[in-house]
């Protein structure tokens, strides 16, 4: 019986363990301890085809070794076995971005053994299913719009976590993005990739590059029949802002993002549709209803407000608003118009009302109470 290794290198073409952008950390990815798991026996099969799709079961299942016999004809085997992991990596897109190496294995009997590193394990991964699951049960109806599934899912990850390398976890999952907080792209897509794929949606998990030769990774997503770049990273602003979430990065074009990302287009459908062009611009928005209120950047973040049925933009006051929240009828942001100072303003007389003269910046509202910073330290109002 001849035995062969077949690789002992990594086979990522989905997983670039250094996709991260912005402060790009060049640090190596280490793998979490693989926990035990239940070892199945070999699996035997007597096609590429079910070959193919005995790998991405376990794929999917976070398996750390995959025995596979197969049986079949035996031209151009360790060929064929490389041809039908790079088949199943393409299929469990979602695990096969959480992969730093794969060793591959195999005798002329045709028992074939995968041994396979990733940057989590099935522990970690049965915390993050239980995440999402309860996360999309929270936030998406099914009343909504395809539309406002995907926005649903974006503000959720760009609200509730922040660029980073500072976890326990790979910062490079999404289990660190979902249970830590932080994380650098590949773990915003992966978890996009996810969250979007569980609510229904055609979606794809996109790799390419930013600021010249930074690997970087996104998403695609098909909403109404239409594709359309997707990228929560560069929605959430860098160094993270309470309440600054933004929408450049959301339902966009090819041709829109071209302007500071790169990717080989041809592996990718094309995204062509302008049809939600007029979230561009929308900064630090507040929704009342179908009513978003934001700063808008293309006029010296003078405060507007978007209807989001029609795609009409309004502006509200002349004024500079920064940190947008609410409550009731009320708006509560930073006036940088009149020095930065916390301002409200009553969305049906649009008076506007000085509460503080200070600087302030992250404002939030919890349990009645505005809180926002003022010199970095969290300060208090009650509003009701």
């Amino acid at each position: 019986m001849k035995k062969w290794l077949i690789s002992g290198a990594a086979l990522l073409m989905l997983s670039p363990t250094a996709a991260y952008a912005k402060n790009a950390d060049a640090r190596p990815v280490h793998t979490s301890p693989v926990i035990a798991y239940n070892v199945v026996a070999n699996t035997k099969v007597t096609t590429w085809d079910q070959f193919t799709t005995e790998i991405v079961k376990q794929l999917n299942n976070f398996a750390p070794e995959i025995k596979i016999t197969y049986s079949g004809p035996m031209t151009d085997f360790n060929k064929k076995i490389m041809e039908a992991f790079e088949k199943a990596q393409e299929q469990a897109v979602y695990a096969s971005g959480h992969l730093e190496s794969t060793t591959i294995s195999a005798d002329s009997t045709g028992n074939v053994t995968f041994k396979v590193k990733y940057i989590t394990n099935q522990k970690q991964e049965a915390a993050v299913q239980k995440k999402v699951d309860q996360v999309l049960k929270t936030i998406i109806k099914p009343s909504m719009t395809e539309f406002e599934k995907v926005k649903a899912i974006n503000d959720y990850i760009v609200s509730n976590t922040a660029y980073g390398t500072k976890t326990k976890a790979s910062p490079h999952s999404a289990y660190a993005l979902l249970m830590e907080g932080q994380a650098v792209c590949q773990g915003y897509a992966l978890t996009s990739y996810k969250m979007l794929e569980q609510a229904g949606f055609d979606t794809k998990y996109v790799v390419g590059y930013v600021n010249g030769n930074e690997a970087h990774a996104w998403n695609l997503v098909k909403v109404d029949g239409k594709w359309y770049h997707l990228d929560t990273t560069w929605n959430d602003p860098l160094p993270n802002r309470i309440g600054a979430s933004s929408y450049d990065y959301f339902l966009v074009t090819d041709a829109q993002l071209k302007k500071d990302h790169k990717w080989i287009a041809s592996d990718y459908p094309a995204a062509t549709s302008t049809t939600y062009s007029y979230m561009q611009n929308v900064h630090f928005a507040y929704q009342v209803n179908n009513t978003l209120y934001f700063s808008n950047t293309a006029d010296n973040n003078k405060l507007y407000k978007l209807d989001l049925a029609s795609g009409k933009k309004t502006k509200v006051i002349d004024k500079r608003a920064l940190y947008i929240t609410g409550a009731d009828n009320y708006l509560y942001f930073s006036d940088y118009s009149n020095s930065g100072y916390l301002t409200k303003l009553n969305l049906k007389t649009l008076k506007a009302e000085v509460l503080a003269k200070q600087v302030v910046s992250d404002l939030r509202i919890s349990d009645n109470y505005l809180i926002y910073k003022v010199n970095a330290k969290d300060q208090t109002l009650k509003i009701k």
